[in-house]
């Protein structure tokens, strides 16, 4: 009898811990289905977020205001973690390889190839913005790049952080007159041998953009880009773009024998008078740097009347997030009408907003035409007659190619 009667003990001390761990699983890993379940496993939690660091005013923003609001929302503490996409994708490559999970990251700054390599890859979770209030009710979800990125299918892998278009930077000391399309500017550069270039591709993501938005132009062929077609037939039809920049290159700073190698060092020479243009996809920077004093009154920003690509980025959550529901809370800070409207001022980062205007409340709307109305600003709906589509991800992966086989070379 008290044989048994131990048996039956040491039964029951069983059954009781299984039941611990298998809470302690749920509690870990818990089934995130609404609003209610992100509020309850993640507040007050860390959130680890991967993103390029190469610009100090997204830096300012992210540590100081973006920081400060989440820690008095949810009390999360938020940990940005310079690193290039190229770095953090193969951090996310090996923790797969090494079945590590939970990983080091809850947040990762992507778009266009490196997405469409981690959706591929298994390195993302989701999908999950079907669970986030402020996407619901403040943004288009029939709008094109919330259901594609260049091309990609997003299906719930990835949140919309913010649009961007390319615009241009000039001094009007030097340029009276800009050029309003690739054609004026190759008579403008000839004009002024020595005062234009562009970051050089492939890695820098400013310089790719303006070789894809002279194909535009150049090419004839809007509808084209969004179609697809084999590499050779691309390579056919890039000859009228790859043939221009051959002719520029002479006529460019250091007579097209090098070129910046990021965007800081293009606008470092655009503000010593090396040369008289820079650009950019922060629409509101110009303005900031001319509050600020670094750029003279003179200094003023446009776009082509022939257009200039626009895009998206955009935040997604690792396979192996050991903090899902607070990144989802994060994120939906990050897309409310606040931190939207904070990002867009010039003195704060001037990131165009992602949301559909027509659903701000009137206060909000208010809000956005005050930051608009600087008089070195661009709104956003000049900006949106001038906007060309992205292209799909595998032709900026053959127009990198191309240009460094047969321009940059």
């Amino acid at each position: 009898m008290n044989l048994l009667k131990k048996i039956i003990f040491m039964l029951t001390i069983v059954l009781i811990l299984s039941g611990c761990s298998s809470e302690g699983n749920q509690t870990d890993n818990p089934e995130l289905t609404t609003w209610e379940d992100l509020l309850n496993y993640g507040k007050n939690k860390e959130v680890a977020i991967l993103m390029w660091g190469g610009n100090d005013s997204v830096n300012k923003y992210m540590d100081g205001y973006v920081s400060k609001s989440v820690k008095e929302k949810y009390g999360i503490t938020l940990k940005r973690i310079p690193m290039n996409a190229s770095e953090f994708m193969n951090k996310l490559l090996n923790e797969k390889k090494a079945a590590l999970n939970p990983g080091s990251a809850d947040l990762v700054w992507i778009n266009a190839e490196n997405f469409r390599t981690a959706k591929n890859g298994g390195l993302l979770w989701g999908p999950f913005t079907d669970l986030l209030p402020n996407l619901n009710q403040y943004y288009d979800l029939q709008a094109s790049d919330l259901n594609y990125d260049t091309g990609i299918p997003i299906e719930g892998y990835e949140a919309i952080w913010g649009r961007a278009q390319l615009v241009f930077t000039y001094d009007s000391k030097y340029v009276q007159e800009p050029p309003k399309s690739f054609q004026e500017l190759m008579e403008w550069v000839k004009e002024n041998p020595g005062k234009f270039t562009y970051p050089k591709l492939p890695d820098d993501f400013v310089g790719a953009a303006f070789i894809r938005t002279a194909y535009y132009e150049l090419v004839g062929n809007n509808d084209a880009f969004l179609k697809d077609m084999n590499q050779e037939k691309f390579k056919e039809l890039s000859k009228p773009v790859i043939d221009y920049f051959k002719e520029m290159n002479p006529y460019l700073w250091r007579e097209g024998r090098a070129f910046p190698v990021s965007q800081a060092q293009q606008d470092e020479l655009f503000k010593n008078g090396e040369i008289y243009m820079t650009m950019g996809f922060e629409i509101g920077k110009t303005a900031g740097l001319v509050k600020a004093g670094v750029y003279p009154e003179t200094v003023q920003t446009y776009v082509f009347d022939t257009g200039t690509i626009g895009n998206s980025h955009y935040l997604a959550v690792p396979f192996n997030s050991p903090n899902k529901a607070a990144a989802l809370l994060v994120i939906d800070f990050l897309q409310s009408p606040e931190a939207q409207i904070e990002k867009l001022k010039p003195e704060v980062w001037g990131d165009m907003p992602a949301f559909s205007t027509n659903k701000l409340e009137t206060i909000m709307l208010s809000d956005l035409e005050t930051v608009e109305s600087d008089p070195a600003f661009i709104s956003m709906e000049f900006l949106a007659n001038r906007r060309l589509p992205e292209v799909q991800s595998k032709y900026i992966d053959w127009i990198k190619e191309l240009w460094t086989e047969e321009v940059g070379g």
